[in-house]
């Protein structure tokens, strides 16, 4: 009989072993999973935050080149003013803007075929 309950003893002890070392497994799992999620949380916030800081300098750098197109356009019209005294406006290349006015109006689309026969279909 004492043989029985020792038998008893170590099988209750290795269920209650197994038991432990599940819950013990099981939480360092989660550690680990907690680890890696945190991780991954502190990437996207990095990236977040890296996206943000691009459109704020883009934002800046096309600002600045806005106020540099604008200065340089402010330069180009005093200096053609101060340079080109003597000169017509007709006469300068591409400042003489031309309206074009049409003829008759145009009315209804365009016409895809042409009036006479043309092509393999000709005879």
């Amino acid at each position: 009989m004492p043989y029985f309950e020792i038998l008893i003893s170590l099988v209750i002890g290795i269920v209650i072993g197994f038991a432990i070392a599940k819950v013990t497994n099981t939480k360092d799992q989660t550690g680990k999973f907690k680890g890696k999620l945190l991780a991954k949380e502190a990437e996207i916030e990095q990236y977040k935050h890296d996206v943000n800081e691009h459109f704020n300098s883009t934002e800046a750098l096309l600002l600045k080149l806005s106020d540099s197109y604008v200065e340089m356009q402010k330069h180009l019209a005093n200096n053609a003013k101060h340079l080109l005294d003597n000169v017509a406006v007709k006469d300068i290349p591409f400042q003489a803007k031309e309206i074009i006015v049409p003829v008759e109006p145009l009315e209804g689309q365009p016409k895809d075929y042409s009036s006479t026969s043309s092509g393999l279909l000709n005879k």
